[in-house]
């Protein structure tokens, strides 16, 4: 699916703040290739209004609580560095090419051989940028609660590690990076603003230039926007995740933790004693209530129970 081919009717009138319903509006999922379509109609500064816009757009979505599963395995120094994190109130940004989905970040493509036609390009096979994802690093929350056996089996090692809420409302920094993630079946083709982007950034390296500038300058954020927004794209078989994915840029300050106050830890039904201590003593020292999963076995239901 191409880029330019996506056509969407934009609204000429605004809505009713006073009847708005945020929960009716969240059954709508955010959709990022008609924030790109919004985009890419315009120019400059215009961009820049439209993303900060799109960009209040997905705070809506944000709930107010958010969960995180880490899974505990037979690497100690890894399981130390997970707990440590925890205690110090952190969360871990990995690079997108080491999430479990090799398709993760890949949402969108450009042909690369389309761009061969400008000189500069053509020695290095028409690449502008070689990999997208490299330029962020990110983390998966859901909201999906702690009672999603698929969860616990998948991400935290067959009930064997634990899980941690984060109120969205206190952790500022944490929610302020946040974004839903958009299950989709098809991947989107941005080669025609990847054209646009070469066009514009080589008319610019010629006429700074040619005017004597050592620096170039160039006034246009779509090289940022778009894996921002774009890197929230997964296909729908991973739908039942719900995801909300941090994201920040690889180089920005503190990387590659964040702070984040956890706000409850849930450990796995499985969980090994030792970890159960650890996981505990880290709750009365950081003061916030500690759960633990387990079977009802007098339910009808495929239900996970908590108890303190």
């Amino acid at each position: 699916m191409k880029l330019d081919d996506l056509q969407y009717a934009v609204p000429e009138q605004p809505i009713d703040e006073n009847k708005f319903d945020i929960e009716k509006w969240r059954e709508t999922p955010m959709d990022y290739l008609k924030a790109m379509y919004i985009m890419n109609m315009a120019d400059g500064v215009a961009k820049d209004v439209i993303f900060k816009e799109v960009y209040k757009i997905t705070r809506l979505y944000i709930p107010d609580v958010l969960y995180k599963y880490y899974s505990l395995t037979d690497d100690k120094k890894l399981n130390s560095q997970k707990l440590q994190t925890l205690m110090e109130s952190k969360v871990f940004l990995s690079d997108i090419k080491e999430f479990n989905d090799p398709f993760d970040g890949k949402g969108y493509y450009y042909d690369a051989n389309q761009l061969k036609k400008f000189d500069r390009l053509a020695s290095c096979g028409g690449k502008l940028i070689d990999d997208f994802t490299s330029f962020i690093k990110a983390t998966a929350l859901t909201s999906n609660g702690v009672h999603s056996m698929p969860m616990w089996a998948h991400y935290s090692n067959n009930h064997t590690g634990f899980c941690v809420s984060y109120n969205m409302k206190h952790n500022m920094e944490l929610s302020d990076c946040t974004f839903p993630v958009q299950y989709t079946d098809q991947r989107i083709d941005v080669t025609s603003l990847m054209e646009q982007q070469a066009n514009m950034l080589i008319s610019a390296i010629e006429k700074q230039s040619a005017v004597g500038n050592k620096k170039i300058l160039i006034d246009d954020l779509s090289m940022v926007y778009m894996p921002l927004l774009l890197c929230n794209l997964k296909h729908v078989s991973w739908s039942y995740e719900n995801e909300f994915r941090c994201t920040t840029g690889a180089i920005a300050r503190g990387m590659p933790y964040i702070d984040a106050s956890p706000k409850e830890i849930f450990i796995g039904m499985k969980c090994s004693p030792e970890h159960s201590k650890q996981l505990t003593e880290i709750a009365a020292t950081l003061n916030i209530p500690v759960h633990r999963m387990a079977l009802n076995e007098c339910s009808a239901k495929f239900d996970l129970t908590t108890y303190k």
